[in-house]
Order: C-alpha cells, then structure tokens, then sequence
C-alpha cells in the first residue's frame, strides 16, 4: 500500500484497521506528527514517510495492534455499552436541586416589573450583571455594549434600551439628552473589557482598553448616581499604568475628582453561591454627600468541613451541584437538552484525556507519546467532579484550553453546562453563532454573585 496525502492515509487505515494511536506505536512516530499531517498541516520527511509505510505493508506487525480493544471502547457513542464506572459516578448530585431552585428564584426575581431603582448599565456584555441586579430590584433603563454577538443576547433578555455600542464615541451633547430623556439614574453598573488588565493574554500597558474606565467616568459625572458600581478582573489590582502608578490609584483618584468615595475589594464568586472559583474585584463608589462609607457583602458559602464556619454559612457548590442532572455526553455527542451538545475532539486527543484522573492533565501521563506536544500543566486537563469549577473563559469549547476538560467525560464543557456554572438561568436565551454565545459566557459576570451583592447595595443605600 501507497498514499501520497493525509487524506490517502486515513482512507488506508480505516481500511485496514488501524487506529493513528497504533499506527504512531508500530512506526515509533508521535500520534500528534501524524494527526497533523493527515489533517494537511504538515509533512512527513522522508524517514517518517518510508516508516509508516513499511508498517502499513507489514502484516505481522499491524496484527499486533489492529484487534487490540481501544481504551475508550466502552463510551456509547462506538458501541452501546454503557462504561458502567463512569455512568455511576456521573450522577445526580444531592445538591443540584438546590442551586438550580437558586437559578429559579433569581429569574423569578428578575421577571418581577415592580422594581424602582432606576439604573444604567455600562459594557454590559450578555448581561450577567444586569440579570443579578434586576433580580435584585434594580430597573436597568439603558444599556451600552459594543459586541454585536453579545448584545443581541442582551436584547433578547431584556426591554432595556439601547443606548449605542461604542460607549468612548458617545459625545457630551449626546449624554446631556440622555440625562434630560431618561428618568434620574440613582445606580451605574458595569465592567470595562479586562482584557488591558488581564495576565490571561499580554498585559499591554498602551492597551486603550485600560482606559475606558474613564469613559464610565464620564456617565458617573453626567448623571451623579446615588452609587456606582464597577467589576473587573483580580489581576487589575497588580496593574500598572505607562507611568508606573498602579491602575487602581488611579481609578479611586478619578472617581474622588467627581465627587465620590470609592472602596474595592477581591471576591470569589464561589463564596456567593456561584459553582465556579472565578476572582474578580469590585469597586463601589458612593456620592460625597451621601452620609456613608461604600462596603461589601460577607461571604455566604464556605469550603466543606471549614472548621471556622462560626456564621453558619452553606456549603458551596460544586460542578456537578451545577450540571448532573444533564444528559451524560461524550465527545462528539448530542442530546434534547438546548445548547447541550459537545464538540467532536480529534481521536488522538481522546486517546491522551481517556485514562487521566480528575484534576490532572494529559501532559503529567507516564508515557510521552501520550502527552501533548505543548501547553502547559494547566491545558488538557480534567476538572473536579465534587469541587466548584474553574473560571469558565472564553475558550471553553476547545479541550486543549486551560482546565476546560469535563471531570468524567472526555470532552470539553457545552454551551449549557458553561451556562449553568456562571449560575445562568436555563430560561435565560443564547442565541448566535457558537463562537458568539461562548464569547459572551465567558466574558459575564455571573448573575448570582451580581444578584447577592446588589441586595446587600439596595440595603445599605436604599
């Protein structure tokens, strides 16, 4: 046998039945060199060539490999058989009514129309912030958001007006009709783009990302709400600006130039009832002559068996309190269930994920062809069935991305289960292309952590 293309080689394999697992043991030549070429990204230098094809007409050799059971044999999707061990592991946890009641109730809250607290919400994304504190009574008017993927999710959700999408070409004249048009504006919300304060990409300090807090500024200064309220990533708080002075100075020096104290604070969202250990830290500012100091909410949830639990706070959750009651999917798979559906990973992907544990990753196997050619620690690996998830991100459809593999399945997250651990409502709608949904879920604020710390906002100043 000859092939002259990957493709040719696929179709040789297939026929004689080998897998590209087997066919990289039998030539001694790394499954991802191979999986590259048959997908056209690269070639095979001579010796590589001559190899595989001395395997592929060696009879004796291939009858090593080609009826020996592959690992992942037991996964429905080949054969019907149910991998016992797994399916009894992956089951409904004794908690998921219980956080899902939590996402029921925050959308009950959101629908109620008897709400008063007028209120502008600043790049606002899908609308995480803003379901969590319309549920927690606070009338969002208006909305600024410069995604169109993320803001037609928005307008699904919400009767909110629109108010533009580039919030820094919102002129001074067109700010003065908005405060004249709209009823008096008593809160401000939002989180500029993180991606300037991020250590997750380049932290460019001319990124002019890092500046649109001045154009929330703006809007604070043109309608003077009675607070205002701002998220941001946790590694803002090590940022520096071009000139060397940390960004958070600067962000409290702006707001104590318009008249307003201003506090921040680090959260866990997961101390908030949120299935997910997501940091994020949140500046609020309160008027100069408001008679009171800006403060935060305390935790509501603790680690299990925290010996310091003196408050009597509940335990959190965790990825499967958020997802076990969702249809069991492999890779590939789909289900009845809306947006729970997976991505179909390449064969030797699975082969590296099939046999690693929960919480560790395809590049700490023993063997080196079963470990990825590069990334690091954090990529190709499982997360915790019993643990809250790690931050959902913007890639968690790609299973080669930062802890973005299921704790049991080998597969990346779906659409519903990365709705459901940043604590969206199932009722909540996403709608768009694929990339466009898991975009904006991943930017979002989660909704419940929003919800508990506005309620304790429209307490302390309302």
């Amino acid at each position: 046998m000859n092939f002259k293309s990957g493709e040719d080689l696929i179709k040789i394999r297939n026929h004689i039945g080998i897998s590209q697992s087997g066919l990289a043991e039998l030539s001694n030549i790394k499954q991802a060199k191979i999986s590259s070429y048959e997908l056209g990204k690269n070639l095979l230098n001579k010796n590589e060539f001559e190899r595989i094809l001395f395997v592929l007409n060696n009879n004796e050799l291939l009858n090593k490999v080609k009826d020996r059971k592959k690992r992942y044999q037991f996964s429905e999707k080949r054969d019907g058989i149910i991998n016992t061990e797994r399916r009894r592991k992956y089951k409904v946890s004794d908690r998921n009514r219980e956080f899902l009641s939590e996402l029921n109730n925050l959308w009950e809250s959101h629908l109620n129309d008897e709400k008063n607290i007028n209120t502008l919400s600043l790049f606002s994304g899908c609308g995480g912030f803003s379901l969590g504190s319309s549920a927690a009574g606070f009338n969002i008017l208006g909305n600024i958001e410069i995604s169109n993927d993320a803001q037609r999710i928005y307008s699904l959700n919400f009767k909110s007006e629109f108010l533009g999408s580039d919030i820094s070409k919102v002129s001074e004249h067109k700010l003065k009709e908005l405060r004249k048009s709209l009823p008096k504006i008593q809160v401000i919300i939002g989180g500029p783009p993180c991606q300037g304060f991020s250590l997750t990409g380049k932290r460019d300090k001319e990124d002019k990302r890092n500046y649109l807090f001045k154009d929330y500024l703006r809007f604070v200064a043109m309608f003077s709400p009675k607070i205002a309220v701002m998220e941001n990533v946790d590694k803002l708080l090590s940022m520096k600006n071009k000139e060397g002075q940390l960004v958070i100075f600067k962000i409290e020096e702006e707001f104590k130039k318009i008249g307003y104290k201003i506090q921040y604070k680090k959260f866990n969202t997961s101390d908030f009832g949120v299935p997910q250990n997501r940091f994020r830290v949140i500046f609020v500012a309160v008027r100069d002559d408001i008679d009171k100091e800006p403060s935060f909410p305390s935790k509501m949830y603790e680690e299990p068996n925290n010996q310091l639990n003196l408050r009597n706070v509940k335990e959190k959750f965790n990825f499967a309190d958020a997802v076990s009651d969702l249809p069991f999917l492999e890779s590939g798979e789909n289900s009845n269930f809306h947006l729970h559906k997976t991505v179909d990973h390449p064969q030797h992907v699975i082969d590296w994920l099939w046999n690693v544990p929960e919480g560790k990753s395809a590049h700490d196997n023993e063997s080196e062809d079963m470990r990825p050619p590069s990334g690091y620690n954090t990529t190709y690996k499982r997360q915790y069935w019993m643990k809250p998830a790690s931050t959902v991100q913007t890639t968690f459809g790609m299973i080669s991305g930062s802890n973005n593999v299921h704790p049991i399945a080998t597969r990346s997250l779906t659409i519903r289960e990365a709705a459901r651990i940043q604590s969206f409502p199932d009722e909540f709608i996403f709608k768009g292309t694929k990339s466009g949904i898991r975009k904006s879920i991943g930017n979002a604020v989660p909704p419940l952590f929003a919800m508990y710390l506005m309620s304790y906002l429209r307490d302390e100043f309302f």
